[in-house]
């Protein structure tokens, strides 16, 4: 607002100054309200702002993927960073780093004191590796490059009824995996954060007593084979998979105990 002109004094509410010209929006001025009390229920949203806020959904999760390709929930487990004793070890733009930090914060996941310090939130301690859930694979496998690029093909696949994927990668998905270690061991991470709910489920449901040997064909690190052993301790467990996909499978099938009774 540009003070003590004749403009303002004419329109208080409409003089914006947009270097070298002054611009002016003839409004007249108005009395200001009595403040009211404050309403328990928040206004609805009108319906263009939620489809823009839906159409512009990648962005969260691109900020959200880039907190994740940095590390940055591991690298605050503990006291509280700033953007610049981050920048050196992350390799970012300091301030470019504390913008991302304080929009994670505006996400919840990430809090800010005054001294521009961030800590981890309970959300964000979800994002750091091997927390439950598996967070951080997922998001990592599913907002990379080869799958975002896959959904930009979404159009091609309603067209033609094709995998975009497929398209996108140039192979079908798993021969894909299978020429990039590193993406399919956080790959296989990832069903188990997509999926992570359903194997206690399924050995709950189903009576595995009595079975001698039990199969699962497709079945990537064991976690659900695992898991139903789990519920079945007479029984011993196959692992059919990929060569490529069973590459970690060991490493979860001993920290489960279980090693004696799988084959892979």
């Amino acid at each position: 607002t540009v003070p003590d002109t004749d403009a303002e004094k004419l329109f208080p509410r409409g003089v914006r100054k947009v270097k070298p010209y002054l611009y002016f929006t003839p409004q007249p001025a108005v009395s200001k309200p009595e403040p009211s009390q404050p309403t328990t229920q928040p206004q609805p949203k009108p319906p263009h702002a939620h489809l823009i806020e839906m159409g512009t959904a990648y962005w969260v999760s691109q900020i959200i993927h880039v907190a994740a390709k940095l590390d940055l929930a591991d690298r605050l487990d503990g006291e509280p960073k700033s953007a610049e004793e981050l920048a050196g070890p992350t390799g970012t733009h300091a301030p470019s780093l504390h913008r991302l930090m304080r929009t994670l914060a505006n996400l919840g996941i990430l809090s800010e004191d005054a001294a521009h310090r961030f800590s981890l939130t309970a959300l964000g301690e979800a994002l750091k590796k091997n927390a439950p859930g598996a967070a951080r694979a997922t998001i990592l496998t599913l907002g990379s490059d080869a799958f975002f690029q896959g959904f930009g093909q979404l159009l091609y696949s309603v067209q033609t009824g094709k995998s975009g994927l497929e398209k996108s990668l140039g192979m079908p998905v798993f021969d894909w995996l299978g020429k990039n270690p590193e993406m399919a061991s956080l790959f296989s991470e990832t069903m188990i954060g997509v999926h992570g709910q359903e194997p206690a489920a399924v050995a709950a449901a189903y009576d595995f007593s009595g079975i001698k040997t039990i199969v699962d064909v497709g079945g990537a690190t064991g976690n659900l084979l695992t898991t139903v052993l789990g519920s079945a301790p007479g029984a011993r467990g196959i692992l059919y998979d990929l060569p490529h996909v069973v590459r970690d499978a060991p490493a979860l099938i001993q920290s489960r105990g279980l090693t004696d009774r799988v084959a892979i």
